[in-house]
């Protein structure tokens, strides 16, 4: 009786494996690794959407979180922040409101399938100020600012 339940438990064993086996190779919702491309210089308090990124290397759907502002889907124009699913192939924008200050950054990170990116747009810098990254503040040390 003793090879009966070994082999009864080995058998047990690989299909249990094959079945796991089975299930995980269908079910790939990791997508390969996208980046949104950042934005600097935009306007104060607008609305700045991200250029899409591709969903890629996908089997099945998959999850697709938002924080610090909306996605869209294939170009729809329908923005939303609340959890939905993507599938292969799919395009997804980001968007949010720009700072209502001068040279800061807004931040969204989308999450897709457990990999994730962050979409930053950062606002000009004030056109006004003596900020040494501006040729304001090189002309006033040179003497030619007013």
């Amino acid at each position: 009786m003793a090879i009966g339940i070994v082999w009864g438990e080995i058998w047990n064993e690989a299909i249990w494996n094959t079945a796991i086996w089975a299930q995980a190779v269908g079910d790939d919702t990791t997508p390969d690794q996208f980046t949104f491309a950042d934005q600097s210089g935009v306007a104060l308090s607008s609305t700045i959407t991200s250029a899409p990124i591709t969903v890629a290397d996908i089997d099945a759907a998959a999850a697709i979180t938002i924080t610090g502002g909306t996605y869209d889907i294939n170009g729809s124009g329908t923005f939303v922040s609340t959890e939905g699913t993507v599938n292969n192939g799919d395009t997804v924008r980001a968007r949010h409101t720009s700072s209502a200050s001068y040279l800061t950054a807004t931040n969204t990170a989308v999450t897709i399938g457990g990999v994730s990116d962050t979409f930053t747009s950062t606002t000009t810098p004030d056109p006004s100020s003596s900020d040494p990254r501006g040729f304001g503040w090189l002309a006033n040390r040179l003497g030619l600012g007013s």
